[in-house]
């Protein structure tokens, strides 16, 4: 159940087995059906997850009420609510089950305790948070400099493991075009 998190957190900081098993401890098992959510807009997010297998949504209502993809998390990717761990604020997003999902969780009560327990696992904590900003970054800059086909290329590219995967309606709207459009760019871009 933890061997892919162990793996994950080996590769970033070096910490023993014993350290590790004290820090899952603390976490549960946690499956979610395809189409169910982790964290529905106006909750209060109150966990850090991991994704062993599956795929999420990460999906935003914009002023219309539509719903709105910004970003996918495969399995391998941890998962929150960012704007919430520090602040007690409600979600402003909704993290969807794309497929069936197993994630470990860690309660967000659980979670001072062990970044006060090893100074390792706060390392570990601010490098996530990072990485998971260099991302969003990034993808801001990318939306604002490439074009259409780039993007999209881009986006093949930065999660091909999960690329495949997740519906075409959902990758044109994080493309923020219509279906028809994405349709249409696809077949531009096979007949180069």
């Amino acid at each position: 159940m933890f061997t892919t998190l162990a793996n994950y957190i080996q590769k970033r900081i070096k910490v023993s087995q014993e350290e590790l098993e004290e820090v899952f401890k603390h976490c549960s098992l946690k499956e979610v059906n395809k189409g169910d959510y982790f964290l529905r807009v106006g909750e209060q997010c109150r966990f850090i997850g991991f994704l062993n297998s599956g795929l999420i949504m990460t999906t935003l209502i914009d002023n219309d009420g539509k719903e709105l993809a910004c970003n996918f998390m495969y399995e391998g990717c941890f998962f929150t609510y960012v704007e919430g761990l520090a602040a007690n604020i409600p979600s402003h997003k909704n993290l969807i089950a794309l497929e069936n999902c197993e994630a470990i969780i860690l309660n967000k009560e659980h979670l001072a305790n062990v970044l006060r327990s090893n100074q390792k696992f706060e390392t570990l904590f601010n490098k996530i948070l990072t990485e998971d900003l260099g991302y969003m970054l990034l993808a801001e800059q990318k939306n604002k400099t490439l074009s259409l086909d780039e993007r999209y290329l881009s986006f093949g590219t930065q999660c091909p493991q999960a690329f495949q995967r997740i519906p075409l309606k959902y990758i044109a709207s994080y493309l923020g075009i219509a279906p028809p459009s994405l349709s249409r760019l696809r077949k531009k871009l096979a007949t180069k």
